[in-house]
């Protein structure tokens, strides 16, 4: 970093510490890169391991629901890898300063403002645990390490999460529901295939139920750079209505819906998926939330931190855009912190583009000079 793009980029970081320390709502947007700084792969890596390239397959081939039924081991693979790489890494420290910002500001309880909100959506709503009130976190992250740290009913999963599985067949009528705390997956990782059964004959290191943790390459698949356990797992996640859906027989691989028999997929978005079941309470709790700060937005300010959401999936950018826009069309004020190593830019003339602090560098990096601002701002 030059001595300009450092002198830039710690005015920045001021400023994003300023329009968080004036703000009285703060929504947290997140994509895969900040997924990253917890060691795993970003969106352009989690493929590129050698059995997928020797089979021509790239991210958005193989993260496709078709593969449950044309070809089980490919699919239990690379999502069993998924969920044991996600099981196995320790969130970052960014969870952290995030709650402690939230709590410091009162928007998990006890500040005006977040009981105003609470107040407005408990007239709309029955929520798991409470209603949201001045934070909210809206993530692609598919690997629910939110849960450890904050309120089910504080986190909007836009593409689902990892945890959270239904039945494959799109004409069985149950629901989704999670998977056991205990579970792990076989994978061999020199072919990326989970077998139909857990007992096989490879060697035990080919078995990657422990995801390897290597600090010297670039996270993929199967090899990721963090460590650690998690010590929270999973403490604020909802346990499961439904009680028959998780079905594995001994020694088997391969989950099932206890409905129907089908074989169960993860209750995440893929690439040509037609048979998603997203979590409909939880959206409602979203769009109830949004609603609220919206009718009240004329006397807030509002913080928008948005951290490692770039241009592949573009869902998570286009929601704070769009909030931007619906705030300021409403006569309240709002900040976008756009923390984004290669895309921390707005749409040239949006509206956006008024409202945009730019912090082109790495969340963690950001996180600790953002965080050390606001500290000594106090």
């Amino acid at each position: 970093m030059t001595a300009e793009s450092e002198d830039n980029f710690k005015k920045q970081c001021k400023k994003a510490a300023d329009a968080l320390a004036e703000a009285d709502v703060l929504l947290v947007v997140t994509g895969a890169g900040f997924s990253a700084d917890s060691g795993l792969a970003v969106y352009g890596d989690v493929a590129k391991v050698k059995a997928y390239q020797e089979r021509n397959l790239e991210y958005r081939d193989v993260c496709q629901p078709k593969w449950v039924e044309t070809d089980p081991e490919l699919f239990y693979g690379f999502w069993g890898q998924c969920f044991n790489d996600y099981r196995k890494t320790k969130p970052h420290k960014g969870y952290d300063i995030i709650a402690r910002w939230r709590d410091d500001k009162k928007m998990a309880g006890g500040g005006k403002v977040d009981n105003d909100i609470r107040s407005c959506l408990k007239e709309k709503m029955d929520a798991v645990d409470g209603p949201a009130g001045a934070f909210h976190v809206f993530t692609s992250n598919a690997d629910a390490h939110f849960y450890d740290y904050f309120k089910a009913h504080e986190i909007h999963d836009c593409h689902g999460n990892i945890e959270l599985w239904q039945c494959s067949s799109r004409t069985c009528e149950s629901g989704i529901w999670r998977a056991p705390v205990q579970h792990d997956f076989f994978v061999d990782t020199h072919t990326m295939l989970a077998p139909q059964r857990k007992e096989t004959d490879l060697p035990k290191e080919y078995s990657s139920s422990r995801s390897i943790i290597d600090k010297e390459i670039t996270p993929c698949i199967g090899q990721i750079k963090g460590n650690g356990k998690r010590d929270n797992l999973l403490c604020n996640m909802p346990p499961s209505k439904d009680r028959m859906g998780w079905h594995q027989d001994e020694g088997t691989n391969w989950p099932k819906c206890g409905h129907c028999g089908s074989l169960a997929r993860p209750a995440i978005f893929m690439f040509g998926d037609f048979g998603w079941k997203y979590d409909e309470p939880q959206s409602k709790r979203w769009d109830l939330w949004v609603e609220t700060v919206l009718d009240l937005c004329e006397d807030l300010s509002v913080c928008i931190m948005e951290i490692g959401c770039g241009l592949n999936v573009q869902t998570c950018r286009t929601t704070s855009e769009q909030l931007v826009e619906f705030l300021v069309k409403r006569g309240g004020s709002v900040d976008l912190v756009r923390i984004n190593p290669d895309f921390a830019s707005a749409p040239e003339y949006s509206v956006t583009e008024d409202h945009i602090i730019s912090i082109l560098w790495v969340s963690a990096v950001s996180f600790d000079s953002a965080d050390g601002k606001l500290a000594s701002s106090d």
